[in-house]
């Protein structure tokens, strides 16, 4: 019994090791740009389009986001959808379409439609591996919207399943293999015994007072110490100068702040600031929000959030959009900080 037991187990372990090996991972972040072939897409005279999938599979099904970047002149646009999909993973081969337009900048007359990508996996060599196809408009749009070509590439990190990789060398030598050493007898001093031996003197270890202007912080805050935090607890940041960038009535109890990129995902970094205490402590900024819980303080007529920029990014200076959301009233501000100020907020009492 217990031998049928342990066949059918490694039986089912192949199965698993098989199926892995046989499905391809599309998850994650792939690079490259689109071509418009038809001359459709106005302004983009077709150009090559950079263009990034970052997908999440689950199953047969895809989600994820599309990031599409092209240049006019000096200025650089961009469009930002969500989009879902499907995956066939005997033919390796994937289809997304754009769903929703989440965030853009492209020019007030530009057309700028929905696609569909149907994409095959090419693995071009032992690192890097591609996907190739083409594109047209999603479904149910007017107008010309184009066609062309499609081309990603992101380089393989590891291709070894975590079950098939071989197992670590044990350098441990074994009692077998240990060599011998004979250690030489040690012959204590002769002392005289007319002088008395001095006691060993013990010595204090010396105390090191920990300098608390330079405390670290953690970089997840819990909520229930965020208010505990003040600005002199903290390592220092610089003087910046507070740009005041808008006022908006509060009338709840409590509203909502979310903080996006405000454009193309360049790495910027920011702590936020709410009535001089911290609320986000060096959090990056993404297509995916940062959200935070707000309430009014009673006993000011005037509350302050304020955005401190940690670095510029790729592309200076830090910018992101701030979405304040209390109860059915949206506001959409798009804060910008440097080196020299701090893009600010200011929230007043409104009606109740």
């Amino acid at each position: 019994m217990l031998l049928h037991s342990m066949k059918i187990f490694y039986f089912l372990f192949f199965l698993l090791i098989t199926s892995s090996l046989g499905a391809q991972n599309f998850n994650g972040q792939w690079k490259g740009g689109f071509n418009e072939s038809s001359y459709g897409f106005s302004g983009m005279m077709g150009n090559h389009i950079d263009y990034v999938l970052e997908l999440q599979t689950r199953g047969s099904s895809v989600s994820g986001f599309s990031y599409t970047y092209f240049t006019e002149g000096p200025k650089r646009f961009y469009t930002i959808c969500k989009l879902t999909g499907t995956i066939n993973n005997s033919a390796k081969e994937i289809v997304v379409t754009e769903t929703e337009r989440v965030k853009f900048n492209t020019p007030p007359d530009f057309q700028n439609c929905f696609q569909t990508h149907k994409l095959h996996y090419v693995q071009d060599s032992g690192d890097v591996e591609t996907l190739r196809g083409t594109w047209i408009p999603a479904p149910n749009q007017t107008g010309n919207c184009g066609y062309g070509t499609t081309r990603l590439s992101r380089r393989i990190i590891n291709r070894t399943p975590l079950a098939l990789k071989p197992a670590e060398k044990n350098t441990a030598k074994t009692d077998s293999q240990k060599t011998q050493v004979t250690k030489p007898k040690y012959t204590a001093p002769k002392t005289n015994k007319n002088i008395a031996s001095k006691p060993s003197v013990k010595t204090k270890p010396a105390v090191v007072k920990k300098d608390e202007s330079t405390k670290r912080i953690p970089s997840e805050i819990p909520e229930s110490k965020q208010k505990e935090i003040t600005v002199s607890s903290l390592t220092k940041f610089a003087p910046r100068r507070k740009d005041i960038i808008k006022t908006i009535p509060i009338d709840q109890p409590f509203f909502k702040v979310d903080f996006y990129d405000n454009g193309e995902i360049d790495g910027d970094s920011i702590t936020v600031f709410y009535n001089g205490k911290i609320v986000l402590f060096h959090k990056m900024l993404t297509v995916k929000p940062i959200s935070l819980t707000l309430s009014l303080d009673e006993n000011d007529k005037e509350n302050i959030i304020t955005m401190y920029a940690d670095n510029l990014g790729s592309i200076p200076p830090n910018t992101a959009l701030m979405i304040v959301t209390d109860g059915n009233k949206r506001y959409e501000v798009r804060i910008t900080s440097d080196t020299e100020k701090s893009g600010s907020v200011v929230f007043v009492h409104g009606e109740k």
